[in-house]
């Protein structure tokens, strides 16, 4: 069993000693799987084709909340399916089939759980596109190396590890713990957006002269003017304005600086540092995308190329500065876009 760190994710709960609010979370990787949790003990997990195996890509999402008697969420998806095809059928071996699988739907319960038990003892889930009629129908196989490994991360991370809901080792197999000795779920913080004034024509002929006052210009010298830099303006009060320009570009996707400056000279713009999980910060946000409505600032950074693996973040205005409202991260991609599914490692809950 092979395991990697890819994030670790650390929350400070207010009215909590510093002990106590200090919860490690992490995306671990086994084999053809990865999980994690986030500040709340939800838990996902991902799986994909091997990469020996030579199918077309293929993922499988999981998750579960945490808390006593928690249900099981599965999802399916492939990386292309035919117009006409409007379901998957599973292959749980070579004797049970789950027919009538959505992608991106969840499966029933009753699937659900035959799926958890093949999961345990099986090798690969077979995918193919609707029925068992049609020879010529495109198949993807689905690995389950890593996945009791995975799971198994899963409950303990929940605490369910000896109890009846365990995913791997239930109460009949070691000393019954009670469900209700699970770990309860815990508060997501809550964070509020402020709402923004609208951005005049005016406040656009202020974008180059506060630019201009930006220091260090370390930004300037990655990408200058001459390369046409995307940059804009952002009215986010009836004193103070945020600024964005373009300070580095790849191939494929390009990174942003964020001032806050005042709206009359001396503008002294000031670079933001933007909250990421387990209490760090960055002051580059890769392919930003500010709402001037409200408020909400979007990143999505790729790791390796068009259709590989990333991770993204939203944050909201509060007024003062930027909070985190969600993490998600691809540990592992095979090939499939974006990841196919993403795991949550933040969670935050909007207030009214």
């Amino acid at each position: 069993m092979r395991t990697t760190i890819c994030a670790s994710i650390s929350l400070a709960l207010s009215g909590l000693s510093a002990a106590q609010a200090q919860i490690q979370t992490s995306v671990h990787e086994f084999k053809d799987w990865a999980m994690a949790c986030d500040n709340r003990r939800h838990c996902e997990a991902i799986a994909y084709q091997s990469e020996e195996s030579g199918s077309a890509p293929v993922t499988m999402w999981l998750s579960r909340d945490a808390g006593p008697h928690a249900r099981v969420h599965i999802q399916f998806d492939v990386d292309e399916i035919h117009e006409d095809t409007q379901s998957l059928t599973l292959h749980l071996g070579p004797r049970q089939q789950l027919k009538g699988i959505s992608p991106r739907i969840d499966l029933s319960p009753a699937d659900t759980a035959k799926l958890l038990a093949y999961v345990l003892e099986g090798e690969e889930i077979v995918v193919t596109e609707g029925g068992s009629g049609n020879s010529s129908r495109k198949s993807w196989q689905l690995s389950l190396a890593g996945s009791k490994a995975a799971l198994l991360k899963m409950d303990d991370l929940q605490g369910r590890v000896g109890t009846p809901g365990a995913l791997v080792r239930r109460g009949t197999q070691l000393p019954t713990k009670a469900e209700s000795s699970v770990l309860p779920a815990l508060a997501a913080p809550r964070v509020k957006a402020a709402a923004l004034p609208k951005t005049s024509a005016a406040d656009q002929a202020l974008l180059q002269p506060i630019l201009d006052a930006v220091t260090p210009r370390e930004c300037w010298e990655d990408l200058p003017d001459d390369r046409g830099p995307e940059q804009s303006i952002t009215r986010v009060s009836a004193t103070e304005v945020l600024v964005m320009r373009e300070c580095g570009r790849g191939a494929y996707q390009g990174g942003s600086g964020i001032w806050l400056a005042k709206s009359k000279p001396p503008y002294t713009p000031k670079r933001l540092r933007l909250p990421l999980p387990g209490g760090e910060s960055d002051d580059y946000v890769m392919s930003a995308n500010l709402e001037a409505g409200t408020g909400r600032l979007s990143s999505f950074g790729k790791g390796r190329g068009i259709g590989d693996c990333g991770s993204s973040f939203d944050w909201v205005w509060n007024g003062r500065s930027f909070d985190l409202l969600q993490a998600w991260v691809s540990p592992m991609c095979r090939g499939f876009a974006g990841g196919g599914f993403g795991l949550q490692v933040w969670t935050a809950q909007p207030a009214p």
